[in-house]
C-alpha cells in the first residue's frame, strides 16, 4: 500500500514534476516500453558483435586544404599566398600531401597504420548554406530532395529487429542532430550525464511517488489516454536517465584529456562505454570552423584541439579494453573555396576530407585529391560521395544492407577492411 504522504493526483504530478537536463532533448523514443529502456547491456539486433560507432561533426565547414595540405601542388600556394601552410610546418604523409602542423597526434596515428584519410568528399550539386548542407549530410538524401528522417534514424527504423533500448543512440550535445530523426525515435541527447535526471517539484520527493504509482498502476502505451501516454513516456525517461547516470559514474583508470571543447564530449562517451551503457552509436560535435577572416591561427588552434582530443579518446578506449569494438569517423558539412579571400580567410566551398580511425579501417589514403585548377566556379569537384562512406560503415561495420537506409546502393571505396563484418 502506498504511503499516504506520497499520494496526489495525476494532474498534480504532471504539473509539478519533470525529467530535465542541461541542454537535453526528450524525443518520441520515450513511447517505447519500459522494459526496453532498462535492458541489460549486450548484443542489440543489427549491431554486430556489440560494435560501436562514434561520429564527430566538425561544425562550420572545415577548410580541408589547410587540414590535409597538398603542398606538392604549386597551385595551392598561388591560391593562398597569405594563409597557405608553409612547407616547413607541414607534417608530411607523402611527397604530395601532409597534415597541418598542429595535428601531431594524428600524424602519429597515420604512421602507425591507425588512420584512414578520404580526400575530396562531398555530393553532387553542392549547397554552400550551412543549414542546408548539414541537412543533406544528416539526412543523406540527394541535394534536390528533403527528408523528415535522418540516416541514423532510418538505420534504427529499418535494420534493428526488435526494440533496441532508447539509449542505443546517444548524442552528446544540447540539441538532437537531424541525423537521429526517425519514426521509431531511438536516441537521447544531453551534455552532462549527471544532469540527465529527475527534478523534484514542490511536493518534495516526487520521484518516490512516481515509482510507487507505477508499481500499482500499469502504464499504457496505446496513446488512447493522454495522461497514461505522458506517464508512460516519463517512466521511460526516468529509467533511461538512471541508466545513463549509473554508467557515467563507473570507476575506471583515469586518462588525462586535453583542454578545449571537444575533449569533454569524448571523455563522456568513453565513460558511458566503460560503464556498460548499451549504446552502439554515439554522436558529438565540435564547432567554430567557419573561418571567413584571419583563418590561420583560429583553424590551427581547432585542429590542435581535435587531434589531441582524438588521441586521448583512443588511448582511453584502449585502457578500457574496447578499442577493437569502436570505429570513429569525422566530417564537416563542406570545405572552403580554393582561393583565400581579402580577409585572410576562406569562404564556403564544397568538398573536404574525412578521417576514420579505430577498428576495421584500411589505413592510408583513399580517393584522388581534387584538382586545384579544374574547378567548378572556384570550388573543388568532389571525388567521393559521402554516402559511399556511410554505406560502407553500414554494410561492413554493422552488417546491414545500406540501400535500405540510404535509398540506393553506393559504391565502396575500400576504407573499411573487406570481411570486417563477417
Amino acid at each position: 500500500m502506498l504511503d499516504q504522504k506520497f499520494i496526489f493526483t495525476r494532474r498534480d504530478f504532471l504539473k509539478t514534476t519533470a525529467i530535465a537536463g542541461l541542454g537535453m532533448s526528450l524525443p518520441s523514443f520515450l513511447t517505447r516500453s519500459v522494459e526496453a529502456a532498462t535492458a541489460a547491456p549486450g548484443a542489440i539486433p543489427a549491431f554486430k558483435d556489440d560494435r560501436i560507432l562514434v561520429v564527430i561533426q566538425l561544425g562550420g565547414g572545415n577548410d580541408g586544404l589547410n587540414t590535409v595540405v597538398p603542398y606538392g601542388d604549386d597551385a595551392y600556394y598561388r591560391a593562398r599566398a597569405n594563409i597557405g601552410v608553409k612547407k616547413g610546418d607541414i607534417l608530411r604523409l607523402d611527397d604530395f600531401m601532409g597534415l597541418n602542423g598542429k595535428m601531431k597526434e594524428m600524424k602519429e596515428m597515420f604512421d602507425n597504420g591507425e588512420l584512414a584519410v578520404v580526400n575530396g568528399v562531398g555530393y553532387p550539386n553542392p549547397d554552400r548554406s550551412h543549414f542546408r548542407s548539414m541537412e543533406i549530410w544528416h539526412t543523406a538524401v540527394d541535394s534536390n530532395r528533403v527528408s523528415d528522417t535522418g540516416w541514423v534514424g532510418r538505420y534504427f527504423d529499418n535494420c534493428c529487429n526488435g526494440k533496441p533500448a532508447p539509449v542505443a543512440g546517444v548524442n552528446i550535445s544540447g540539441e538532437m542532430p537531424q541525423a537521429f530523426a526517425s519514426k521509431s525515435g531511438v536516441g537521447v541527447s544531453f551534455q552532462e550525464p549527471q544532469q540527465f535526471r529527475w527534478i523534484d517539484g514542490p511536493y518534495g520527493n516526487t520521484r518516490k511517488a512516481f515509482d510507487a504509482l507505477n508499481e500499482t498502476e500499469k502504464p499504457h502505451s496505446d496513446g488512447g489516454d493522454t495522461i497514461d501516454f505522458l506517464r508512460h513516456t516519463t517512466a521511460n525517461a526516468v529509467l533511461s536517465s538512471d541508466k545513463v547516470i549509473r554508467a557515467s559514474s563507473a570507476k575506471r583508470a583515469p586518462i588525462t584529456y586535453p583542454g578545449g571543447r571537444l575533449a569533454p564530449g569524448l571523455k563522456t562517451i568513453a565513460s558511458l562505454i566503460a560503464g556498460g551503457l548499451p549504446t552502439r552509436l554515439y554522436y558529438t560535435s565540435f564547432s567554430g570552423f567557419d573561418t571567413h577572416a584571419n583563418q590561420q591561427g583560429a583553424q590551427e588552434n581547432l585542429l590542435g584541439q581535435f587531434s589531441q582530443a582524438l588521441a586521448a579518446f583512443k588511448k582511453d578506449l584502449k585502457n578500457i579494453g574496447v578499442a577493437d569494438r569502436v570505429l570513429i569517423f569525422t566530417f564537416s558539412e563542406f570545405g572552403r573555396r580554393v582561393e583565400e579571400n581579402a580577409s585572410r580567410g576562406t569562404d564556403h566551398g564544397t568538398a573536404g576530407p574525412m578521417f576514420l580511425t579505430g577498428a576495421g579501417i584500411t589505413p592510408g589514403f583513399h580517393s584522388k585529391y581534387p584538382s586545384l585548377t579544374d574547378l567548378d566556379n572556384g570550388d573543388l569537384k568532389h571525388t567521393v560521395d559521402f554516402r559511399s562512406i556511410y554505406g560502407e560503415v553500414l554494410t561492413s561495420w554493422f552488417d546491414v544492407d545500406h540501400a535500405k537506409v540510404l535509398g540506393r546502393a553506393f559504391p565502396s571505396i575500400g576504407v573499411l577492411k573487406q570481411g570486417v563484418a563477417t
